[in-house]
């Protein structure tokens, strides 16, 4: 009964980092621009990263086993790298009176925020396949996980196949445990 009270608002994994980054938006000062889109990002991914942490909490994190949870810090770590580097190219060009691209953090950031979105790739594509392979969560799943992993990219929405089987092991009351022999 537990888990179907978690379904009930579960969905709110998939508003809530769109909706920070619409508020994100609306708070940043004009003009608006490249560099806002940025600063969006910001808050789009740092939410993302919050509900991942809430999500292997809700999980319980200690039931989850070492391999996913490595495969979940590799992609958290991957999020901080994007959210310091989109924050470093907007700080650039918010700074920056004329051709942004010679910005102090610019190019640094841009590089930042590229190398995140590997680790976020990495981390999400071990993540799917290690649910996968110990059919924490079924194949099929565990496919569109890696499916979500690319669309949409991780540049714009960093490891919403992650969120998606995380999402899935609480609604579905597995909690992306080991199958018991009674329950194969």
């Amino acid at each position: 009964m537990e888990d179907h009270k978690h379904s009930k608002w579960l969905w709110l994994v998939f508003v809530i980092p769109p909706a920070a980054a619409i508020i994100t938006s609306l708070l940043a000062p004009d003009p608006h621009g490249h560099w806002t889109e940025h600063l969006t990002s910001v808050g789009l991914k740092s939410a993302q990263l919050i509900l991942l942490v809430v999500l292997v909490t809700m999980l319980g994190w200690r039931k989850l086993g070492v391999l996913l949870l490595l495969s979940i810090a590799v992609v958290a770590i991957g999020i901080v790298y994007q959210v310091v580097g989109d924050y470093q190219v907007a700080d650039s060009i918010w700074r920056t009176a004329g051709d942004p691209g010679r910005g102090i953090g610019y190019v640094g950031g841009h590089d930042t925020s590229a190398f995140g979105d590997l680790i976020v790739l990495v981390g999400g594509f071990a993540f799917a396949v290690i649910a996968g392979a110990t059919r924490r969560v079924r194949a099929k799943f565990a496919v569109i996980g890696v499916v979500m992993l690319i669309i949409p990219p991780p540049f714009f929405w960093p490891a919403a196949g992650v969120l998606m089987l995380m999402v899935l092991g609480l609604t579905s009351g597995s909690r992306l445990r080991r199958p018991t022999p009674e329950t194969k």
